[in-house]
């Protein structure tokens, strides 16, 4: 299965608080890729795995040169589609494939395969 999502803020950006509590742009971020990810879910037939080992295989297209960390993006990334892409993303085993620029059309696309 393969989704596209926006690129998700970073784990160094997105918390507000001493509770460390998602910011706006977060949860917003957050409530869009969810909705995305499940319409997609939905449109491929996905049906949600249960202890099962997944590579979640992720190719970023960020929307301009400037240097980002892709890896502080993974964690928000896992935990949005947890719930219907799979149970627990315990088993899930991300591997960043390649970093690119897209101006146009920011973006990460995931596949997942079987490990």
């Amino acid at each position: 299965m393969k989704l596209t999502l926006p690129i998700p803020p970073s784990v160094n950006h997105m918390y507000v608080g001493p509770k460390r509590a998602m910011d706006a742009k977060a949860r917003a971020w957050y409530t869009e890729a969810g909705l995305l990810a499940r319409k997609q879910c939905v449109d491929q037939g996905w049906k949600m795995t249960k202890e099962t080992w997944l590579y979640a295989d992720m190719k970023f297209y960020m929307p301009d040169k400037r240097r980002r960390d892709s890896h502080n993006t993974i964690k928000i990334l896992l935990d949005v589609m947890e719930g219907f892409v799979y149970e627990n993303d315990f088993y899930v085993m991300p591997r960043i494939q390649s970093v690119d620029h897209d101006k146009e059309n920011p973006r990460v696309e995931i596949e997942f395969s079987e490990a």
